[in-house]
């Protein structure tokens, strides 16, 4: 028998420390990204069309991601820091570690569960 999780992948977000300007990534929780193989398109936040690479859904309860920021999904759990060397990133792109990267375009409360475009 097989079983499947709802939410088997790690979402990671790109903050900067208000001390030191360091950009850090830190993980954010477990989510399902799901590709946007149709080219669907949302309404954004200021009311225009955006077509999203992908959507991020999220247990209820997760810390909200501003809009602009910086999201990974990734796998399995990352050491967050490896996420800042460039060569890790585009390894794992290739071997299928990271399955997305972009920048949070809207992000929606819900009731049983949050979602997050990218």
């Amino acid at each position: 028998m097989v079983t499947t999780y709802q939410y088997p992948q790690y979402m990671y977000a790109l903050h900067t420390s208000r001390d030191t300007d360091t950009p850090e990534w830190v993980l954010k929780g477990i989510c399902r990204e799901e590709t946007n193989g149709k080219g669907q398109v949302i309404q954004g936040v200021n009311g225009n069309s955006i077509v999203f690479s992908s959507l991020i859904q999220i247990p209820a309860g997760t810390e909200r991601i501003n809009e602009g920021t910086e999201i990974a999904v990734t796998r399995e759990e990352v050491a967050p820091e490896m996420l800042l060397s460039d060569d890790f990133v585009r390894q794992s792109k290739i071997y299928g570690l990271i399955v997305a990267k972009g920048k949070c375009l809207k992000y929606d409360f819900g009731r049983l569960h949050c979602r997050l475009w990218i």
